[in-house]
């Protein structure tokens, strides 16, 4: 077994179904487990657009910065005496960076309409060769022939959007994700709706408890909108940015699919092996939600209890845990507060700074209400958990991320919202600095 930051460490592979690639990876993993008296066993998820490589740098990073955390004098008693053993989880996400200057959600890129439209193609290519499904397929063909007529013609926008929209039929998807809504409208009327730039505000107004608009036109790194106005009156631009929508949508349904179908059974059969074992459960961006889906599906019988639930600003609802979102409807993940089914703390970073999460969340916002402004905050109706940390839970306390030696006060049987913005998260990517391993570490500890 390789280590990783002095830690056990075994890689666990999982397809878009769920299937686990190498039943050998995990059969390693529990025999290890036994053999060396494993006190705690972690399973790591990364998130969206990460490739292996990538996601094995976010694993080794974090690692890190918790190793450190773990030598801590507070933790003296505690930490220093456990035998960790480390899964990380890998899942097909997309072969695209996830960086914190690229937007999960939004346009792909700038270039001109020429280079934008040799991108619709090539991604709509990929849709079909790798996401699409058997009668999916001639519909994807159908989309790319449509191509040309699409600056000048609304149906063939309308036919384009249904047909690219039929790769989410029978997706299970949270109703806060606004995707009843969106497929409730024509493709021309929302393509219409993405003439107009998002902006998005990435500091609060102390003073009223507002938000601060950002000023000018900016990276979407530094929370600006992507690009100027011919690009978003351009058809090219808002297909560009429909398109990433829908993969973003198609991976929202991926993780959660990984997660209660592949990543539970595992947990399973690695708490069988060891049945003292502590599992701890941590997942970043669309990680986060294959790790509640997980944690939702340990709900059934035999039920299941993880030691700790780790979100790292995790891209899902922000009424993920309500029990009403305020039009009569609870959260996808609702049984995991409900069933209290995470034994020890269940944490979950936020940060304003996180414009991942924030602009993913607007441009679903603008395309399934009437949501001028869609800036994907505490008060949109489809904001996400990583930005606005949990909303309309009963079940939440919020306290600020703390520095290392800053002790934490975790309640149980709640959502220990912890908000990092102001600098602790810098951005969607900003999850393996020493202020969030040591919460991760002071969860840990309080098993």
């Amino acid at each position: 077994m390789q280590t990783i930051e002095g830690f056990d460490y075994v890689a666990l592979a999982f397809d878009d179904e769920g299937t686990l690639q190498s039943t050998a990876a995990l059969e390693e993993m529990k025999q290890h487990v036994d053999s060396v008296s494993a006190t705690d066993a972690v399973l790591i998820a990364h998130g969206f657009r990460n490739s292996e490589g990538e996601a094995t740098t976010l694993y080794t990073n974090f690692l890190n910065t918790f190793r450190a955390n773990c030598a801590r004098p507070e933790f003296k008693t505690s930490l220093p005496r456990r035998r960790l053993v480390v899964a990380g989880v890998f899942w097909p996400s997309k072969a695209f960076r996830e960086a914190s200057d690229r937007d999960e959600g939004g346009v792909q890129g700038l270039g001109g309409e020429a280079a934008e439209r040799e991108r619709i193609r090539q991604q709509l290519e990929e849709l079909r060769d790798r996401d699409a499904r058997g009668n999916e397929r001639p519909k994807i063909e159908r989309a790319i022939a449509l191509l040309p007529s699409l600056e000048n013609s609304r149906n063939a926008q309308d036919e384009f959007v249904e047909l690219v929209l039929s790769l989410l039929d029978g997706a299970k998807l949270d109703a806060d994700e606004g995707i009843q809504q969106i497929r409730a409208q024509s493709g021309s009327e929302l393509l219409d709706k993405l003439q107009t730039p998002i902006i998005l505000p990435t500091a609060r107004d102390d003073d009223d408890g507002g938000v601060a608009a950002v000023a000018g036109v900016g990276a979407a790194g530094a929370g600006g909108v992507q690009s100027v106005g011919g690009f978003f009156s351009s058809v090219a631009g808002r297909v560009g940015q429909f398109l990433n929508l829908t993969t973003w949508y198609l991976m929202k349904e991926r993780a959660g699919t990984v997660g209660a179908a592949g990543v539970a059974k595992a947990v399973r059969d690695i708490k069988a092996s060891r049945p003292g074992l502590r599992m701890h459960l941590v997942g970043h961006s669309l990680g986060g939600r294959l790790m509640a889906a997980c944690t939702k599906s340990l709900c059934a019988a035999p039920k299941l209890q993880p030691d700790s639930l780790t979100l790292l600003e995790a891209a899902f609802s922000h009424y993920g845990f309500s029990a009403n979102n305020g039009r009569g409807t609870a959260g996808f993940f609702r049984d995991v507060v409900a069933q209290k089914i995470v034994r020890g703390p269940l944490i979950s970073t936020y940060s304003f700074e996180d414009t991942v999460v924030g602009r993913a969340y607007a441009i679903s916002s603008r395309l399934a209400s009437d949501n001028v402004k869609a800036i994907g905050d505490a008060g949109d109706p489809f904001g996400g958990i990583g930005r606005n940390g949990t909303q309309k839970t009963a079940e939440a306390v919020n306290d600020i991320l703390h520095g290392p030696g800053a002790p934490y006060n975790f309640k149980a049987d709640v959502v220990n919202n912890l908000d990092g913005s102001g600098g602790l998260i810098k951005n969607h990517s900003d999850v393996t600095n020493s202020a969030v391993t040591y919460a991760f570490a002071s969860a840990v500890a309080r098993t």
